[in-house]
């Protein structure tokens, strides 16, 4: 009986030992895949603050060729526009933002002589400038949703009266099925 006992005790230490090692190689492989994963999550880490500095160098590089372009005289910028209109599309400003500077009060006679070159010059590049009309829609968003329903029942597609409102076509099923409620 002693030797069923012992032979017995040693069949489930061996069990036990196996099972113990399954449970390390398990637990290994586990803590190696933790280990790649923390070294991945460093890696975006490292990639998305790489790219966040270059963008915020690039706002910064934005920021000062704009405050240079606004505090440039208003002679200075049609100057360097009738000299070269589309080479640096960046530096120059829109015709609305030509505001009366003191060098400008100043000196109105040469200015105004060089308005209309320039003036001209935008309209060839606009040549339906006068057509451009600022349009402002005032609305709620019930008006935007009774469009989108009158739409609809006209037989149009979700991506034909997202075009229309000029909207995301989420939103225009969103509208669609809480109205369908």
């Amino acid at each position: 009986m002693i030797v069923f006992l012992l032979v017995v005790s040693f069949i489930l230490h061996a069990i036990s030992f196996l099972v113990i090692i399954l449970l390390y190689l398990q637990w290994s492989k586990v803590k190696e895949v933790e280990k790649r994963q923390a070294q991945l999550i460093k890696d975006i880490e490292h990639t998305v603050s790489a790219y966040l500095v270059e963008w915020k160098e690039e706002n910064d590089r934005f920021l000062n060729a704009l405050s240079e372009a606004v505090n440039q005289p208003a002679d200075e910028v049609i100057t360097s526009l009738s000299k070269s209109p589309s080479s640096e599309p960046e530096q120059s400003l829109p015709p609305h933002s030509n505001t009366a500077t003191p060098s400008s009060k100043t000196n109105t006679h040469s200015s105004s002589q060089t308005v209309a070159p320039v003036e001209q010059e935008w309209s060839t590049h606009l040549p339906n400038i006068e057509a451009i009309t600022d349009k402002v829609e005032i609305g709620s968003s019930s008006s935007i949703a009774e469009r989108v329903i009158q739409l609809h029942k006209n037989g149009k597609t979700i991506e034909e009266i997202a075009k229309i409102l000029k909207k995301g076509k989420t939103e225009i099923e969103l509208l669609l099925k809480f109205r369908q409620r």
